[in-house]
């Protein structure tokens, strides 16, 4: 590896030192947060934020096409085509808050309303505007349950040892535990321990019907 494009990110470590040095003795730097794949790693409030950020640029340099008089089928498969493809990207490894799910599908409703060229002051109401679209965090977690369930099922897959992964040792720090990936999997299938999730994923007609029965609750 080039030391000089490496950066660590310290996780539980009181001493770094002897991680801040390749062999070549050159420093590696050490970060809170740093970019992979296209994802913020820190946090997924940090994620999205940058990933509404990008939406919204899209989403504006098709205005013409927004206000053209395109069909309504038309500029929706553009919207979802382009714009929320570049606002879900990695969204299957975000864990949510309600706070968070709420922003989330508030900025989706109005890129939806510019996309369709459909003023707030029109008073068109949420579901004839969203039609026959899934709310953005129906979506989300349709896509995370088959990501989980995908990579549970196949063994070989260094990720099916971490999608229900939960320390062992070592105590939580005082006050409200964060969520982590584990609790947003159970309150999307509603099952509360990790020996029935995992069950429930390494069967695939099973997970199947939580997928579905997600995207079927997704209509508005």
């Amino acid at each position: 590896m080039n030391a000089k494009k490496t950066q660590v990110t310290p996780f539980n470590q009181e001493d770094v030192n002897f991680i801040l040095k390749s062999i070549s003795g050159d420093t590696i730097a050490a970060v809170e947060d740093y970019l992979y794949l296209g994802a913020w790693m820190s946090s997924s409030e940090q994620d999205i934020h940058v990933r509404k950020a990008l939406a919204w640029s899209a989403c504006n340099k098709l205005s013409k096409i927004w206000k053209s008089d395109l069909s309504r089928y038309i500029k929706v498969r553009l919207f979802r085509a382009i714009v929320e493809s570049i606002l879900l990207y990695g969204s299957e490894t975000w864990t949510l808050t309600k706070e968070l799910t709420k922003r989330l599908d508030g900025t989706y409703t109005r890129m939806l309303r510019c996309a369709l060229n459909i003023s707030w002051k029109s008073h068109t109401t949420n579901e004839v505007l969203y039609g026959n679209i899934p709310k953005l965090s129906e979506t989300i977690t349709a896509r995370r349950l088959r990501l989980a369930g995908h990579c549970v099922r196949h063994s070989e897959l260094e990720a099916a040892k971490l999608v229900l992964w939960a320390p062992q040792q070592g105590t939580s720090n005082r006050g409200r535990k964060r969520t982590d990936y584990i609790d947003t999997l159970k309150a999307d299938t509603g099952l509360s321990t990790l020996e029935d999730s995992r069950a429930s994923m390494l069967d695939r007609d099973i997970w199947k019907e939580f997928v579905a029965d997600i995207r079927a609750d997704a209509r508005p």
